[in-house]
């Protein structure tokens, strides 16, 4: 006996380990069976319920049929109430990815059963908006917009999302794929309006959720609305740094709501082809806004102008960067002087790479081998001229010889990652 019950044990404890294998014709008529009793059992505990509680009721007796009819009735009630807690039980349901790898139902439609059934989590959510998202990829444009029109999925997801206690906290934001199809299929739904409806709406904060983080929170909700309108095939620069100037103009906003969308549009404006004038003005709008919601590092906010002089639409300068730079030389140690990630070091090493290039390009030769020199002398590993006749002779020996471009290493961006 003890060793049956010590076996039925490892059994239970391989079955959490490794998956269950199908069930041999044995064991299926047991479970069956099994089933069976449990329902006859459930259906004999209603009638007694029933029964007990009709009883305690005062009532002038009924008829003989009229009893028989409700005793019927009740039953009826009860066996609906068992099927539908069996079928809805989510150990009988497939699991939401597999029914969508099965494409047997509409992402959309699939979510709207999950929520009609009390199952819907936020990672069944995304994974049917990203189900969504993804079959429009290979649509026109035309019918990409008919569809996003068609079946409303931010619209839906919205929905669901206030009824949820979480939604006041903004918790969903932290899933950032979610958040991003949110605002994805909202904007294009015309519905951006909501989307501002949960940035504007307070917060509240708890020892659990700072004020701090809560700001933060709406503002990976502003980066989401940011990315949409800038992954739009026309580069909507417009939309995205309305969206963005928007924010910084609200007062209850802080430097955590902007910070992430202000980051993110940094990296996208150095890499968009701007031409129009009109995005232009707004390219040196937001150049000048820097400052503003970057007060607690005013040197992260001197270095994020000079890159974006560097990479000026039409006219492009290094002053500030020399100037940033100037400032870094007679430092002992300064983070931007000691990356330690492979993003960190990609955008350390391009910023002084783009400055090199661009005084080159406007025939400032002094310059770009004084920073070429800086370079050596701060990441001396990363930046070995090639040959050792280079490597011997500092730079500034040779500036008077620098126009003829023989001095200048043939140096690349290193590689990480």
């Amino acid at each position: 006996m003890k060793a049956s019950s010590v076996q039925q044990a490892f059994k239970s404890l391989t079955s959490r380990i490794h998956p269950q294998l199908p069930l041999s014709e044995r064991e299926s008529q047991r479970l069956l069976n099994a089933l069976t009793s449990s329902f006859r059992s459930q259906l004999d505990h209603h009638d007694v319920s029933a029964s007990t509680s009709a009883s305690c009721l005062p009532s002038p007796s009924p008829s003989p049929s009229h009893s028989t009819q409700q005793q019927l009735l009740s039953s009826s009630s009860a066996t609906d109430r068992h099927l539908a807690s069996i079928l809805t039980n989510p150990l009988l349901t497939k699991p939401v990815h597999q029914q969508l790898k099965a494409k047997s139902k509409h992402p959309v439609a699939l979510f709207e059963d999950q929520v009609a059934a009390g199952r819907a989590t936020l990672n069944s959510a995304r994974l049917c908006l990203d189900a969504f998202r993804n079959s429009l990829s290979v649509l026109s444009p035309a019918q990409t917009k008919d569809q996003i029109s068609r079946y409303a999925a931010g619209t839906r997801a919205l929905r669901w999302l206030w009824t949820s206690a979480s939604t006041p906290s903004l918790s969903f934001t932290l899933d950032a794929r979610f958040c991003n199809h949110l605002a994805f299929f909202l904007i294009h739904e015309g519905r951006e309006s909501a989307l501002w409806e949960l940035i504007d709406t307070p917060v509240p904060t708890s020892a659990n959720l700072s004020s701090r983080e809560a700001s933060r929170r709406k503002g990976l909700l502003l980066n989401s609305m940011v990315r949409t309108h800038l992954s739009a095939p026309d580069h909507a620069l417009a939309s995205a740094l309305s969206a963005f100037f928007r924010a910084l103009d609200t007062s209850h906003l802080s430097h955590a709501s902007t910070s992430h969308a202000g980051s993110y549009l940094i990296q996208n404006l150095v890499k968009l082809t701007i031409s129009s004038a009109s995005d232009v003005t707004l390219y040196d709008q937001f150049v000048d806004a820097i400052p503003r919601w970057n007060r607690k590092h005013p040197d992260r906010a001197v270095y994020r102008i000079a890159n974006l002089k560097l990479h000026h639409p039409t006219t492009p300068s290094a002053d500030f960067a020399l100037d940033f730079i100037r400032e870094l030389k007679p430092l002992a140690a300064h983070p931007f002087l000691s990356p330690s990630t492979n993003s960190q070091k990609s955008t350390v090493f391009s910023f002084f790479f783009n400055t090199v290039k661009l005084l080159q390009k406007q025939n400032r030769f002094d310059d770009a081998l004084w920073v070429m020199e800086f370079m050596q002398q701060k990441f001396p590993e990363q930046f070995k001229p090639p040959n050792s006749s280079t490597a011997s002779q500092p730079f500034s020996q040779s500036a008077e010889t620098a126009s003829s471009h023989l001095i200048f290493p043939e140096w690349k961006v290193p590689e990480f990652g």
